[in-house]
């Protein structure tokens, strides 16, 4: 089910992930959301003297999926939550399609679903079942019949179709990602924050959900930012930055498989 990105050559603009496939009629053309970092210093991640550090500068193009890597601290998940506009960033702003994203100020609909990043630490209501979970994401109480077709095609297309009338807290860590990432696609996103579903599942699990994910980002166009700790996971996205102590460390678009050996080799 995974998309290989290791045909693309390392001298080769990467092309947005919407040129790569048609989207299926579910799916508006949704061309992804620019993502502009300007001097953001994330809070508890310098050495206190904001002047003294120079802030995350970073582009993001429309439809890229990018990887926040970062192994040795949390320098990823709080750059994460800051786009998400969970937190607020020591100085500097996160601009999303021209829009500066500030914090407390419902986000941007057409680009995010809603402030919480697709995260294993966010789960849906668990006593309710999976349809009911979909459904109450949804701004209508009284869903009309189109918006039910659509929650029924997205689970269909997460995997997660027969999972319907089951309450979400009994699934299993790979089902419950799964009905995450169809939730998550309801409102037709531009803008998808992630954090690695990896730990928590096993290996076969953990390669089926980023499948999943990685499909849906160059079926439906949007822009994903995917925070892990790992470099396999890393190595799935269109582009690398490597984040540690509230800095980039590297900014690298991934050619071909040689960048994976390169990288593992460089980190023995």
């Amino acid at each position: 089910m995974g998309q290989t990105r290791g045909n693309t050559r390392a001298d080769e603009p990467v092309r947005p992930a919407n040129e790569l496939a048609s989207p299926q009629p579910l799916a508006a053309s949704l061309p992804g959301a620019a993502v502009t970092l300007t001097d953001v210093l994330i809070w508890g991640r310098n050495d206190g003297t904001a002047s003294a550090a120079a802030g995350i500068n970073v582009h993001v193009h429309a439809g890229q999926s990018v990887a926040l890597h970062g192994p040795a601290d949390a320098t990823a998940f709080d750059l994460l939550d800051v786009v998400a506009g969970r937190r607020r960033p020591r100085q500097g702003h996160v601009t999303v399609d021209g829009t500066v994203q500030r914090l407390g100020v419902p986000p941007l609909d057409r680009c995010l679903v809603d402030r919480r990043p697709l995260s294993g630490r966010f789960p849906l209501l668990p006593s309710r079942s999976v349809t009911s979970n979909m459904l109450t994401a949804l701004r209508s109480r009284r869903p009309d019949p189109a918006a039910q077709a659509r929650v029924a095609e997205l689970l269909v297309i997460t995997g997660a179709a027969t999972l319907t009338a089951r309450r979400f807290d009994t699934l299993s860590a790979e089902q419950q990602w799964r009905v995450l990432i169809a939730r998550a696609l309801l409102s037709r996103p531009q803008l998808v924050v992630a954090e690695d579903p990896s730990p928590g599942l096993d290996a076969r699990a953990a390669m089926r959900v980023l499948d999943l994910l990685m499909d849906a980002q160059v079926r439906f166009g949007f822009t994903l930012l995917l925070a892990t700790r790992r470099l396999a996971t890393a190595a799935r996205c269109d582009r690398v930055l490597s984040l540690a102590g509230g800095q980039v460390t590297a900014d690298e678009l991934i050619g071909d498989d040689a960048w994976t050996r390169r990288r593992v080799d460089r980190i023995g």
